[in-house]
């Protein structure tokens, strides 16, 4: 037993040995491109290099779009006014640097800068549609203006007011680029927007050490080189959106959670992996019966500014075997425990912010486009807090906010999970050849029997 135990231990620190290599290599080429980067004279901001990753994966079948759509409550006053956001907007420029830069011309071996723009053209940026059938006519709007690459010639931004949604109700959909945010950054610089002003509670943590960091990195280094492939085949089928959303009280779903002994993130990944087995039979069959979910996880601390990507994303698998939803979800907690470790997050971070630095543009770029997508996971699935009391926009109250994300390339689904004022707003994205967005949305409110004005009838049943 005593010489089983001592193999173990020196076959892991054979493991950690070419990690503690790479990241001296890392280090080292780090402090090179730094300081070629600040010998050359240009005008303008470095793109981070985890902000500029989504440039180099942008292809025009895959736009790397985030954004979300707001929903406000019926008034009987004036609805939002394409000049009233516009001027709104401009209010608040100086908490919005992205919104007033744009990418400056390409450079074959370095990263791109943000440089200011003299003047910014506002139809083009904030906009009106009209809705010709209800909600389901604004998803079909988010569907379209997904899939629709923003041109890199202006800032990567852009503002769509939706009217006629039902009567005295009206929308909003902001997309920023993926370079310009991730996710929580997104909310972060919308509320800029609404009122009263807050600032979300959990989203920015202490920074790590020097001796943390390097710990955690190395550790984690080891860890993500054994993830593999995702195996299975799927991919996109086609380069259009379908855009679908679900609402959960978020109370409610909580309560499921902590009844289980699982995370809400849990519970939400366990929505997406029973959705997917019980409405798309064909996609499990495809996948074996396992699905590679790649789930962000934040690690933004208090220097982190909005506008960039403050996430590292972690994979794990969800069993498409269409096993009864209470042990879905405990055999996905199983599974996440190893990917709530600080080292893989660390990790991950530490590649995207600082590995791809050190590497030459395309090197970036062809890493960049080998990792993300199909060769690695099959969905993306994001559970993000949000502000826990009601907001409004010029005078007009928020009632529900969903997520919109992005396809990673050659993998056609993406969901959102926000929490916003008491409710859990879900967003999913999907390429339609592959999955049906809105099957996938009444299945996931259909589970757990969950909706903001009904209590989750299993607990209930349990408890009587």
């Amino acid at each position: 037993m005593a010489h089983e135990g001592s193999t173990q231990r020196i076959r892991g620190w054979r493991r950690l040995v070419p990690g503690l290599a790479l990241f001296g290599v890392y280090l080292l080429a780090d402090r090179l491109a730094k300081a070629w980067e600040d010998r050359a004279a240009r005008p303008g901001v470095v793109v981070p290099s985890s902000d500029a990753f989504f440039l180099q994966v942008e292809a025009a079948a895959a736009p790397q779009h985030v954004g979300g759509l707001v929903l406000f409550e019926p008034s009987d006053g004036e609805a939002l006014s394409v000049d009233r956001v516009t001027d709104l907007v401009k209010g608040e420029l100086d908490g919005l640097p992205r919104f007033r830069q744009r990418l400056a011309p390409p450079s074959r071996w370095r990263r791109q800068r943000w440089i200011d723009v003299a003047d910014i053209d506002w139809p083009r940026h904030i906009s009106e549609y009209r809705s010709a059938d209800g909600l389901a006519g604004v998803r079909r709007i988010v569907g379209e203006l997904a899939a629709t690459p923003m041109p890199r010639d202006r800032p990567l931004w852009r503002i769509v007011m939706v009217r006629d949604v039902q009567p005295g109700v009206s929308a909003m959909i902001l997309l920023l680029h993926h370079s310009v945010a991730d996710g929580i950054g997104t909310v972060i610089q919308a509320l800029n927007l609404f009122r009263p002003r807050i600032e979300l509670p959990g989203v920015r943590g202490p920074a790590p050490g020097r001796a943390q960091l390097l710990g955690a990195t190395i550790a984690g280094l080891a860890q993500l080189a054994t993830d593999g492939g995702a195996g299975g085949h799927l991919e996109n089928a086609s380069a259009r959106r379908e855009f679908a959303t679900a609402e959960l009280d978020l109370a409610a779903v909580r309560r499921a959670a902590s009844s289980r002994g699982v995370r809400v993130t849990d519970v939400v990944l366990g929505l997406v992996a029973d959705a997917v087995a019980v409405t798309h039979a064909d996609v499990a069959t495809r996948l074996r019966g396992r699905m590679r979910v790649a789930v962000p996880l934040m690690v933004r601390d208090s220097s982190a500014a909005a506008e960039t990507n403050a996430t590292a994303a972690v994979m794990v698998d969800v069993p498409l075997d269409g096993r009864p939803f209470d042990e879905l979800v405990t055999e996905i907690s199983r599974r996440t425990a190893r990917i709530r470790t600080p080292s893989r997050a660390v990790a991950s971070r530490f590649v995207m912010a600082t590995g791809l630095r050190a590497l030459p543009e395309p090197s970036a770029r062809w890493f960049a486009r080998t990792v993300y997508g199909r060769r690695f996971f099959h969905a993306i699935a994001s559970n993000m807090p949000g502000p826990t009391q009601s907001l409004s926009m010029d005078g007009v109250t928020i009632a529900s906010v969903y997520p919109i994300l992005p396809l990673a390339p050659g993998s056609p689904l993406a969901m959102g999970a926000l929490s916003w004022a008491g409710a859990l707003g879900i967003g999913l994205a999907s390429d339609p050849a592959v999955f049906d967005a809105g099957v996938l949305a009444a299945r996931m409110e259909q589970v757990l029997n969950v909706s903001p004005d009904r209590p989750d009838e299993r607990e209930e049943q349990s408890r009587a």
